[in-house]
């Protein structure tokens, strides 16, 4: 009898002890580590595309902008815009009086009419008015030469202020922007140099002109003469 107690109080013990261990594991978590660093692993690489994603955006942006963003050419080196430095030569239409000797000197040309003039015969006489058409006519042209240089030069003083801009140019439009202004002055150059070039051709023709004029003149004077020896003879 005394050893069915004893063999009982030592079951008892024995779950006493037992259920409180078996309590105390059914309430610990459970903690899956594969899955936490696969889920950890994947965070990670959504966050690296996000970064990617939000740098070619801002990418994008800029080369939009820089594709896009307008630029004002007529504000760059505002000197440059001026009607006499774009093309200082004068209309066509008034040409012809100059270079003849037509229209008296103007502007420049008064300068050096003024610094070669001598004296203007008063006869009235072809030979007179020849003479005094062609003391015009070089004035002119010299007048006319001057500007044309006083232009290239102040083309060449204004046109470092672009190669500035283009240094300091943030965008590509930017850049042909101002390349496109550089080019367009280039043009107005070239159409200077045509026009002195023409120039020239009209001054040489009218310096054979005169000569032509002069030599019809003399003829003119020794057919009269010849006419009045003739007229004399009879």
């Amino acid at each position: 009898m005394r050893l069915i107690r004893t063999v009982s109080v030592v079951a008892l013990l024995s779950l006493s002890v037992a259920w409180p261990i078996d309590r105390a594991v059914a309430q610990m978590a459970v903690v899956d580590h594969a899955n936490l660093a696969q889920t950890t692993l994947a965070a990670s690489r959504a966050l690296s595309e996000l970064q990617q994603l939000t740098a070619q955006y801002n990418q994008l942006v800029a080369t939009y902008q820089m594709l896009t963003n307008p630029v004002d050419v007529a504000s760059m080196a505002t000197g440059l815009n001026v009607s006499t430095i774009q093309n200082p030569l004068p209309n066509v239409a008034g040409l012809d009086g100059l270079i003849t000797g037509q229209s008296i000197p103007a502007g420049a040309g008064v300068t050096f009419y003024n610094q070669n003039h001598i004296y203007s015969p008063t006869d009235n006489s072809a030979a007179s008015t020849q003479l005094i058409a062609s003391g015009n006519s070089i004035a002119n042209l010299q007048g006319i030469a001057t500007t044309n240089l006083q232009s290239i030069q102040q083309r060449l003083a204004l046109l470092p202020s672009l190669q500035a801009a283009l240094g300091g140019a943030q965008s590509i439009t930017e850049i042909n922007a101002i390349n496109g202004r550089i080019q367009l002055e280039a043009n107005y150059a070239q159409a200077q140099q045509a026009q002195a070039q023409n120039l020239t051709v009209l001054a040489l023709e009218q310096e054979a002109s005169d000569r032509q004029r002069a030599q019809e003149e003399h003829a003119k004077e020794a057919n009269a003469i010849a006419d009045q020896y003739r007229q004399g003879a009879q």
